[in-house]
């Protein structure tokens, strides 16, 4: 075989074989991997190669499998994982170096690593280990297994392992060829000065003129950038040109190039976000203590879920009215969830006979056992966590053959491999997180990415440009680390590692290769350079490539330097030498804030079907679009977003509670009411309020335990203060009024004095009584008319606030209550009234087809006549505030 090797030449190289214009058989390019997968093929010695997650678990098993202080001790003790990782990257270093285990070192740290690497025999090989057992292998042959290799990279600028192969396959006869890069560019252009300047062959003096054949285009904006390169490979056509695309990423290059009608590139940048790849992580966040309803809900509305969306809606809808596991509106969920399967099954026995092995599958993933954080998970649980990810993913891909499910299961099957490779009979959470973090560290390209057929070739590293190409392209031309790689070796270290024959790399070895690329890159393009930088700060000394930095005598002097920001102001930018016509555009206007909106056709219809409530009588009598949008059109956030913050939850554990404590009849004791209080709470916590548990939560859940007992306490000393007698909590009401008004709700508590009239209260957990007061104050307590209204219609009532967290019952005066007495200027009656009235107004402004947002200037021009309940419009807590544009378009 004739190979051509390459330091950069594993993702794609240009030219893309060795051969000739025609093409090639046997004459393939190869990066580092690609050349040792091929000589061990050829001598016998290939296998699976091994995840470095599978490598580092099994070194941290070795590091802690010794006995004594080592130098490591501190370090492995407090970060195990990362420990494991350094020193693995060094005894892989030393292996590349020709070091021997066996020997008797004399450096402390040498002498370390060489007692661990012999505990840790057989962990898995890495790249090294397989170069040094192809030298091995090498040393007792006689016949070279490549006839030619022809070197892309100076033998001088390759690390240790790969340079000492490079030598053994020459000392076996192999014909060993550096491809020495000539200027490719004619000697009288802008380019071919510039490459005779790097290798010293000319200078470049003042004098000299520009000619557009090497050009550093930049961008303040990323798209600007990528629609200008797309319209340049437009107008280029045929031409046989290479495109750098550093950091592997073309993805937002590609739309540009599509937009000019051209080709993709289809490079994507490697990510852990892509879709079914987080379902691992999702499955142990939803298997530790204390119970996670935020990972839950993830799981439920993952788009490729492994609960069904017909049960997942469901779980997800008790999850968001009630924060826990194992409370009534979870248990009701499984309920519905089964009879909806049955229902479904409709009577055949093939499917019947699936459905408890499905709704088995389902509470594996919605309710997992949980471990504790600290004291580690066991390895079994663990390890069935991985094969439960592993085999729902297996099902998908053979449903679907999509990429991604295939790259889940391999994952799930690498983080069971270093789970177990471990040697630990519980894994305490963060050590369980490192490792699926290190699994997932290479993360997956876009499988929607695809490159198509073109004329030009993609390259990811200009390393990896090895032959003249007519034009070169280098997208996202900006600052790099690459060749900033450090030695760990002390002075002393080297010395004796170079006294038993392995001789250090120089630390300056990994940015000479990395420089030398770079200017090969240049130096083999014929007609044009073309680079480009993008981003807000692209040509600050920080952000600029370290080849800018070589070039920028030279470039000062031959180089075009262009802002692209010009094609936005001029007909025709001259890119590289080719005129790209720009059309202008006619500007418009960004949306402004506007108070009047039109409503859709049959909106009145729809409004006039749905069942209000307090609430939404409460939000259109603050601002009717905001009514609209959430409780006629439905428009509400992402169910991720939609747990309860922890003052909500302390409201609901409260109401929870109350309910137990207050049954029909005489209120209880007050003590008796705490104690009972107390009782629940721990229970309700992990069935209505499971986020309270986390840490984050501490301050309200000591809170919880300290004031909620003492709320229900106070509550019944107030209920027997006002010779109250519980009728019923939570207590379901619904009536139809004129006016197409239909309504429901739940009233808190009801209850009756001894002449047997009617008091209602509302409880309320609050952080703050003023907005309560006001209500009361103003006429605006529409929750407490509103019930009024539903449970009394004409009969007289008595009503009121119960605030749980400031223990006071609130009230209006002169109503023969006892409590905090408001002075209102209306009575609930009279509320109601102005409420029915506002209903009919506002619903004949959308009739005419308009709705008003309350929040924006002017709106009072426009209200509808006669308006006498007016409450107060928050902007800053509303969900649709960029609709209206309130917020603007942020």
């Amino acid at each position: 075989m004739d190979v051509v090797f390459g330091l950069w030449a594993d993702g794609g190289a240009s030219p893309d074989h060795g051969g000739g214009p025609t093409g090639a058989l046997g004459q393939p390019v190869l990066g580092p991997l690609g050349l040792v997968d091929l000589l061990e093929t050829q001598l016998g010695l290939g296998g699976p190669a091994a995840p470095q997650v599978v490598r580092v678990a099994a070194f941290q098993a070795a590091l802690e499998s010794l006995d004594g202080t080592r130098f490591w001790s501190s370090s492995l003790a407090t970060d195990p994982w990362s420990t494991a990782q350094t020193l693995l990257a060094w005894r892989d270093e030393l292996v590349g170096l020709g070091w021997c285990h066996d020997r008797d070192w004399t450096a402390p740290r040498l002498r370390d690593l060489a007692a661990v690497s012999r505990a840790a025999e057989f962990m898995p090989d890495g790249l090294t280990d397989r170069i040094a057992g192809l030298l091995r292998c090498l040393e007792v042959r006689t016949l070279a297994p490549l006839a030619r290799l022809r070197l892309i990279d100076r033998p001088e600028v390759m690390a240790s392992p790969l340079r000492r192969l490079v030598e053994r396959l020459a000392a076996l006869g192999c014909n060993i060829e550096v491809i020495h890069p000539a200027p490719a560019a004619p000697p009288h252009t802008s380019l071919g000065k510039l490459q005779r300047w790097l290798l010293g062959a000319c200078e470049i003096t003042d004098a000299e003129r520009a000619d557009g054949t090497v050009t550093l285009a930049s961008s303040a904006s990323g798209p600007l950038a990528a629609e200008v390169v797309g319209q340049w490979f437009a107008q280029v056509g045929e031409g046989g040109a290479t495109l750098i695309a550093q950091d592997a990423d073309t993805d937002l290059l590609d739309h540009g190039l599509a937009s000019a009608g051209q080709p993709r590139a289809g490079r994507s940048i490697r990510s852990v976000h892509r879709g079914s790849l987080q379902l691992l992580l999702l499955a142990f966040k939803g298997a530790w203590a204390p119970f996670n309803p935020h990972a839950l809900m993830e799981l439920l509305v993952f788009p490729d879920s492994p609960i069904a969306p017909r049960a997942a809606r469901r779980l997800a809808g008790a999850l968001e009215e009630a924060p826990g596991r194992g409370g009534p509106e979870w248990t009701n969920s499984w309920t519905e969830i089964e009879e909806r399967e049955y229902e479904l099954a409709d009577g055949d026995a093939d499917r019947l006979a699936l459905i408890a092995p499905r709704l088995a599958r389902w509470r594996a993933w919605a309710e997992p056992q949980v471990a504790d954080s600290i004291a580690g998970m066991e390895l079994a649980q663990a390890l069935s966590l991985c094969d439960q990810v592993g085999a729902w993913a297996a099902r998908r891909l053979a449903a679907t053959q999509d990429a991604l499910h295939a790259a889940t299961a391999s994952l799930a099957g690498q983080v069971r491999s270093a789970l177990a490779a471990l040697g630990r009979e519980r894994l305490p959470r963060l050590l369980v997180e490192r490792v699926i973090d290190q699994a997932m560290a290479d993360g997956l390209a876009n499988p929607g990415a695809f490159a198509e057929a073109s004329s030009w070739r993609s390259v990811l590293h200009a390393g990896a440009v090895w032959g003249p190409t007519s034009r070169l392209v280098w997208w996202n031309f900006t600052r790099t680390v690459e060749g900033a790689a450090k030695t760990p070796w002390t002075q002393a270290e080297r010395d004796e590692l170079l006294a038993a024959g392995c001789r250090s790399d120089p630390p300056t070895l990994p940015a000479a290769a990395a420089s030398a690329a770079w200017e090969r890159a240049v130096l083999n393009a014929r007609e044009t350079l073309t680079l480009f930088a993008g981003g807000l700060d692209c040509c600050s000394d920080e952000q600029v490539h370290p080849l800018a930095h070589r070039l920028k005598a030279a470039l000062d002097v031959v180089g075009v330097r262009m802002a692209l920001e010009t094609a936005l102001r001029q007909p025709v930018l001259t890119l590289a030498g080719v005129p790209l016509e720009r059309l202008p555009i006619v500007p418009r206007p960004l949306p402004a804030a506007r108070f009047e909106w039109t409503a859709p056709e049959g909106f009145s219809a729809r409004a006039d079907n749905v069942t209000q409530s307090a609430t939404s009588l409460e939000c259109l009598l603050s601002c009717q679009l905001m009514w609209a949008l959430r409780h006629v059109a439905r428009l509400r956030p992402g169910r991720v977003r939609s747990i309860s913050d922890a003052n909500q939850l302390l409201g609901n554990l409260a109401h929870a509670i109350a309910r137990e404590v207050f049954t029909p009849g005489p209120p209880p004791d007050p003590q008796a009411a705490s104690a009972q209080a107390a009782a629940l709470l721990e229970g309700r916590i992990d069935e209505l309020a499971a986020p309270l548990r986390h840490p984050e939560a501490a301050t309200e859940l000591t809170f919880a335990r300290q004031r909620l007992p003492a709320a229900m306490a106070a509550l019944a000393r107030s209920l027997a203060d006002n010779d109250l007698v519980v009728e019923a909590a939570e207590l379901q009401v619904s009536e139809a009024f004129e006016n197409l008004l239909s309504l429901r709700g739940a009233i808190d508590l009801v209850t009756r004095d001894r002449s047997g009239r009617i008091v209602i209260i509302d409880l309320k957990w609050t952080r703050s009584e003023v907005k309560r007061v006001a209500e009361l104050k103003e006429g605006l307590a529409v929750q407490l008319a509103t019930y009024g209204a539903l449970l009394s219609r004409d009969a007289p009532y008595r009503a009121g606030y119960f605030l749980l967290n400031q223990r006071q019952f609130l009230t209006l005066r002169n109503r023969g209550l006892v409590g905090r007495l408001v002075d209102g200027s209306r009575s609930f009656a009279e509320t109601w009234d102005g409420i029915r009235s506002d209903w009919a107004a506002w619903r004949q402004s959308a009739g005419q087809g308009r709705l008003l947002a309350s929040g924006v200037d002017g709106y009072e021009s426009v209200l509808p006549a006669g308006l006498t309940v007016r409450r107060e419009v928050r902007c800053d807590y509303c969900d649709y505030s960029t609709l209206c544009r309130v917020k603007g378009l942020a």
